[in-house]
């Protein structure tokens, strides 16, 4: 399974729904996931810890900081089953390509289980068709080239298609017209790379402008985009943005984290129907309502 993921070292991480390569190596379910937003003067707006908390995460995914020598950062499935950045041993880098001449590291699958490892280069290349093959004694990968990896995007006819995408941490490391939005699931793997897929759309917070099942959500990254949209309550515990209904996003103010009501600010339609509305980090004239 893969899902439109932005990752954000600071206040906000937007996270959509998709799908992995499901012919034989990806996981099948979904992952949304959309950190915080930051109300001015109301906490530090930290990505979330393995508990949803404000702890700052372990490891740093964009920068490649706070791991030891072997291991790489990736966001992955915590011990309590949600999110957050890890550490992870393994044989090589998808995103850096340090195997040897010839050679890539990719995703492979044995039985039940997937690892990073050095296999031999395949002939696709960005953007072609591509498929995932069992090879001699078992091992199951794909047929990309070196930073490729085979993942599935619905075609206009309702059918799948498979291509090649670079493998990526930020958004700079995509070519023209795309971002690192996907995320892959593997067959017994905690961990959570991400490609790069199509760019999200830009909307307007305020004006719940997006089709369902989308809702607009504040990114400081790329702006407000369209994301899949979920259904906590305001005044609920949240972790990520879209988990809260349109119209609100999951904001930090102080220790905690809850969904709460979008609104114009300083003044001006659409005003809280409860609370104060405080303006939110980085985004001229959106606030959150609050109590």
């Amino acid at each position: 399974m893969r899902a439109n993921v932005i990752l954000l070292s600071g206040v906000l991480v937007v996270g959509l729904m998709a799908g992995g390569c499901r012919n034989g190596q990806g996981g099948s379910g979904s992952d949304a996931g959309v950190a915080d937003a930051g109300i001015k003067g109301g906490g530090d707006g930290g990505t979330p810890g393995p508990d949803g908390g404000g702890e700052e995460a372990a490891c740093d995914v964009a920068r490649q900081r706070g791991c030891d020598g072997g291991a790489i950062c990736l966001r992955g499935v915590m011990e309590d089953g949600g999110q957050g950045n890890r550490c992870f041993p393994g044989e090589c880098d998808p995103v850096a390509q340090d195997c040897p001449a010839g050679s890539r590291c990719t995703y492979v699958r044995q039985g039940s289980a997937t690892s990073r490892r050095c296999v031999p280069e395949g002939p696709v290349s960005e953007g072609g068709a591509c498929t995932s093959d069992t090879r001699p004694g078992g091992d199951v990968y794909d047929t990309c080239g070196a930073g490729l990896y085979c993942t599935d995007h619905p075609e206009t006819d309702g059918g799948i298609a498979f291509t090649c995408e670079k493998f990526c941490r930020t958004g700079e490391q995509c070519t023209a017209r795309k971002d690192c939005t996907e995320v892959l699931r593997f067959v017994g793997s905690d961990e959570l790379p991400r490609v790069c897929g199509a760019a999200m759309s830009a909307c307007d917070p305020l004006a719940r402008g997006c089709a369902s099942p989308l809702g607009c959500y504040p990114s400081p990254e790329s702006g407000p985009v369209c994301v899949t949209a979920g259904t906590v309550e305001d005044g609920a515990a949240c972790t990520y943005s879209n988990d809260c209904r349109p119209g609100s996003a999951c904001v930090k103010n102080g220790a905690g984290r809850a969904c709460r009501e979008l609104c114009r600010s300083p003044s001006g339609e659409p005003a809280c129907t409860s609370g104060r509305c405080e303006p939110l980090q980085d985004f001229a004239g959106v606030g959150a309502c609050v109590p």
